[in-house]
C-alpha cells in the first residue's frame, strides 16, 4: 500500500468480521471517483480480502 491513510483504514477495518471488512471497503470504492488513485488502492485492498477469504 502507498497510501498511509489506505493502510490506517485497514488497520481500523480489522477487528470486524470479514464479510463487514468487504462490505465496508465495496462501499468505499463506490464512493470514490473513477481513475481516482484511492480508489485503485482500496480495490487492491478488497482483492485481498477476498482471496484471504476465498482460502478459508
Amino acid at each position: 500500500m502507498k497510501n498511509a491513510t489506505v493502510t490506517c483504514m485497514a488497520d481500523r477495518l480489522k477487528p470486524l468480521p470479514r464479510r463487514h471488512r468487504i462490505a465496508h471497503l465495496r462501499a468505499l470504492i463506490g464512493l470514490q471517483p473513477e481513475g481516482y488513485g484511492r480508489r485503485d488502492e482500496l480495490s487492491e485492498l478488497l482483492r485481498a480480502e477476498i482471496s484471504d477469504a476465498s482460502s478459508e
